[in-house]
């Protein structure tokens, strides 16, 4: 596709306050400091490039990387969600754990992947990406590993906390290498197909599971096996991450220097730029003055809210229903394919022609299952004619983690500069580990194994994120609208300098030719 074709109707000024009178490239230099790194390898002009190799560059990103994402999300969720399954499996009586020290230890992870959050991604800035994230996979591999060692809650405290540290980068770093690699409009698919692989690799996993609780190898028990095993497999993966997880466009080894070139150049468009190792302070001011992303922060905050149901008491809820441990086990395999298949459909229908500016939207319309669901988990009382329909809720309400997903593709679109990305990464999963603390606290041990409280609290934080969502879709449509008229007022910019703004390190708030995805 040629330079001409990648021009769009909405081209205008950045425009400047401090600078009034600014040509572009003084705006770009004014305001962002110095560049993005991509603008290294792009030099001062464009070059033009057509649309076959353009796609030929993208199937060679799409199959060198989709897969490497998808197998990191997979062992992060099977590693984080073992605790649920070692419980399943009788950890509760095994270790000894007491009244609410169960719902302690799954706070306990968020816990230490809060306090790591802003060290973390502050860290992911100044070293190459794809190595810090490599480190910490393999470091929590070995903390898992070593969970097998605990047999009181002392034990399994230190390591669950530990677990959360190393953890830390890990979803931040995936929406990093999104927004880096694939343009606006193509990010849901990605982040859809990384999101969903955790869903399907569950139904796989259940069954692992399910062998490992029959091993009767010395005097250790299932649950030990379950973290030695899968923490070992964490470790070798790490170990072959460190090879096939590139760090950047810029840098990645399966391009040659001129694919290199095609995959930095067709993102430009984003206008959120790649990578920028200066931590810049006023774009951590702005970060905290704008409300949008405070919205998405209170938005993450109470989607995680919903996640004790989701995951760390689905097997609970589903065996204090009257099946046996190995039956429970199994029964959890249903709500990871809802997870799976959801998550694919809906990441699907945003990427087509008929889903372009439908996030939001199709946030909205997940929720409502999840609103379903909750209410028969919290009104239908619990005796043997109606064990059925506690299942399909139990279920039904997992089609609200697709919802995770698109929030994750909205931080990817939506902001721009790459400190103030930083610091929103930070925010965004600083209240993922404040729901994910707080949600457990809401499944009193007492009320098992209907939970009323924790029901009652994930329909509350249902219902306000639809409030919330639907406020941030009227923020980003005004603005975008505002932007247009502006565009419409100001001559046309010409592609060159289009692209030195793209990778200028420029804020999204600062750089007027983006626009919001909705």
């Amino acid at each position: 596709m040629g330079i001409k074709d990648t021009s769009t109707a909405n081209n205008n000024l950045v425009e400047l306050q401090s600078i009034p009178d600014a040509s572009h490239e003084e705006t770009a230099t004014k305001v962002g400091g110095h560049g993005d790194e991509a603008l290294k390898v792009l030099g001062e002009h464009l070059e033009v490039i057509t649309q076959e190799e353009e796609e030929r560059v993208l199937r060679k990103i799409d199959w060198r990387l989709v897969p490497v994402l998808m197998l990191v999300n997979s062992v992060q969720l099977i590693d984080k969600n073992t605790l649920s399954a070692a419980a399943t499996y009788g950890l509760i009586q095994q270790a000894k754990l007491k009244a609410q020290e169960y719902s302690m230890l799954v706070a306990l992870f968020y816990v230490g992947y809060l306090v790591a959050e802003y060290p973390s991604n502050y860290l992911m800035q100044k070293f190459p990406t794809g190595k810090y994230l490599t480190v910490n996979f393999i470091l929590w591999g070995v903390v898992l590993a070593c969970s097998g060692a605990a047999t009181n809650f002392a034990g399994l405290a230190a390591c669950r906390f530990l677990l959360g540290v190393f953890e830390a980068p890990l979803n931040p770093g995936l929406i990093v290498i999104t927004s880096s690699w694939w343009k606006t409009g193509e990010q849901a698919r990605r982040v859809g197909l990384w999101y969903s692989s955790a869903g399907f690799i569950n139904l796989v996993v259940v069954l692992i599971f399910y062998g490992i609780a029959h091993i009767r190898v010395g005097n250790m028990f299932p649950y030990q096996w379950m973290f030695l095993i899968f923490g070992l497999f964490t470790v070798l993966v790490g170990t072959i991450l460190f090879w096939v997880l590139p760090d950047s466009p810029m840098t990645c080894r399966f391009l040659n220097e001129r694919e290199r070139m095609v995959a930095i150049q067709r993102i430009k468009d984003n206008q959120t730029g790649i990578k920028n190792t200066e931590h810049k302070g006023y774009q951590v001011v702005e970060a905290f003055k704008d409300p949008k992303v405070w919205i998405l922060t209170i938005g993450v905050f109470f989607q995680n809210m919903t996640n004790a149901l989701q995951s760390s008491f689905t097997g609970l809820i589903i065996k204090g229903l009257g099946y046996n441990t190995y039956h429970a086990v199994l029964l959890t395999m249903p709500a990871s394919a809802v997870i799976g298949i959801t998550c694919l459909a809906v990441t699907w229908f945003l990427s087509s022609s008929w889903g372009q500016n439908k996030r939001i939207f199709a946030i909205i319309c997940c929720y409502v299952p999840g609103i379903i669901g909750t209410v028969l988990l919290y009104a239908v009382p619990l005796k043997k004619s109606t064990v059925g329909v506690h299942l399909f809720a139990v279920y039904f309400v997992n089609t609200i983690s697709t919802c995770a997903s698109i929030m994750y593709s909205l931080v990817a679109s939506n902001i721009a500069g790459y400190t103030k990305k930083s610091v929103v990464n930070s925010m965004f999963f600083i209240s993922y580990s404040l729901g994910n603390i707080v949600s457990p606290q809401a499944f009193l041990q007492k009320e098992a194994p209907r939970y009323q409280t924790g029901i009652a609290v994930t329909l509350a934080s249902f219902c306000a994120n639809i409030l919330l969502f639907s406020s941030l879709y009227v923020i980003y449509t005004i603005s975008n609208r505002r932007r247009d008229k502006e565009a419409a007022s100001q001559p046309v910019m010409d592609e060159d300098t289009r692209m030195r703004l793209a990778f200028s390190d420029l804020t999204d708030l600062q750089n007027r030719n983006m626009r919001y995805a909705l």
